[in-house]
């Protein structure tokens, strides 16, 4: 029961490399024998990986419409 606290706690810091290689070995070593853990931490990064996309897109929409307006102006 404390590892699957432990990963949860973790995870975050895990995908985000935060952790120290006893704490990181941890995470790894219960995600690796247990599939509700594992799950729990797949969903986690690939909720991440979109959410930096959309941060990534939204930048772009910004910086082409700051030099849109820009050009425009009088």
């Amino acid at each position: 029961m404390r590892d699957h606290r432990f990963a949860h706690a973790h995870a975050s810091d895990y995908l985000d490399g935060e952790l120290g290689p006893a704490e990181r070995r941890r995470v790894e070593r219960h995600t690796s024998v247990c599939p509700k853990c594992r799950q729990a931490l797949e969903s986690l990064r690939r909720t991440l990986t979109a959410l930096r996309g959309l941060r990534s897109e939204r930048r772009d929409d910004v910086a082409a419409g700051v030099i849109d307006r820009l050009r425009r102006a009088p």
